[in-house]
């Protein structure tokens, strides 16, 4: 797979998410896969003001690259003055949110609000591609209410977008409607440049029906990642090989205890375990271990994370 100058094996690639893919949980990612990984979205206001919280989300160990930030924000100078910065940070390229539906996202006119204005996005790709060295990326819907999704992609790819990842629902559907891959197919059949196809990927087996229907260059994965850090992995696997493996519940324990301590290191020892709380949750449903959410939500020591984790997995 090849995306600008990055040339990856694996078309697996980890979705960002908002409170989720933090330096943490690319950092156990790296155990079990060496595809692309993403920073949580990141807002390019707060990434120029040098907010601290921010800068926590753009920590990049070396051995997380390659590695994309993805940037949300409506200013397109603001836009292009955080790719500055987050070039000089070391990431390989800058991907802009233009399909966040979120009303806190969408509201200021930032992430699908954009879909609205695609000339205004082209503007801001535009921006961007003069302002840095490393390749620009764009993440889209649809479109708005209904599919634009084939004009406003080559838009953007006149403006000088490397690739685009597209999500086969609009802004409005949200995650309510079964995601179009046909649309997406369309988009990659009309396009110079590479595709990245994402929505409605569940586990390996659709990774790979996703990108064998659409044609697309690769496939980015967002919720199903939740609790399963190794998808990228374990789909490149069965797509290489015919076959993978999910992780042993022995390394399962210790990956779920390991990912709370660097969570603590991140963010320190109280916060990292609030934040951890949801991770454990995932881990388990995904692992179809049952436990009562008031026992993951009251969690407050990394001992007491520990001795649940240990009690229900390796009992």
């Amino acid at each position: 797979m090849k995306l600008g100058n990055l040339d990856l094996k694996n078309p697996f690639v980890q979705a960002p998410m908002a409170g989720v893919t933090d330096t943490a949980f690319r950092t156990i990612a790296r155990r079990f896969h060496d595809g692309l990984l993403f920073t949580e979205m990141v807002s390019a206001e707060a990434l120029c003001r040098g907010n601290w919280r921010t800068l926590k989300y753009v920590e990049i160990p070396k051995e997380h690259r390659p590695i994309g930030i993805q940037l949300v924000g409506h200013d397109p100078g603001r836009i292009a003055q955080a790719a500055v910065l987050a070039e000089k940070i070391g990431l390989d390229f800058i991907d802009i949110n233009a399909g966040c539906p979120q009303l806190k996202v969408v509201g200021p006119g930032a992430g699908g609000a954009l879909l609205k204005k695609p000339e205004k996005l082209a503007t801001i790709v535009k921006q961007v591609k003069s302002s840095i060295s490393i390749p620009v990326s764009v993440k889209i819907r649809l479109g708005y209410k209904k599919d634009e999704s084939l004009a406003i992609s080559q838009m953007l790819q006149d403006a000088g977008a490397e690739f685009i990842t597209v999500h086969g629902r609009t802004v409005e559907q949200k995650y309510f409607e079964k995601s179009d891959w046909h649309a997406i197919k369309r988009v990659v059949e009309n396009l110079d440049i590479p595709v990245l196809a994402n929505g409605d990927v569940k586990n390996e087996n659709d990774a790979i029906e996703l990108l064998e229907n659409t044609g697309a260059e690769g496939v980015m994965i967002g919720r199903a990642t939740r609790g399963r850090p190794d998808l990228p992995g374990t789909a490149y696997s069965l797509l290489k090989d015919g076959e993978y493996q999910r992780m042993p519940l022995e390394t399962l324990a210790s990956t779920i205890i390991d990912h709370a301590a660097l969570e603590q290191e991140l963010f320190g020892i109280q916060a990292g375990i609030r934040r951890m709380r949801k991770h454990v949750h995932w881990y388990f449903r995904a692992a179809g271990i049952k436990c009562l959410a008031k026992d993951i939500y009251h969690i407050k020591t990394l001992e007491e994370l520990t001795a649940i984790v240990e009690g229900h997995i390796l009992r």
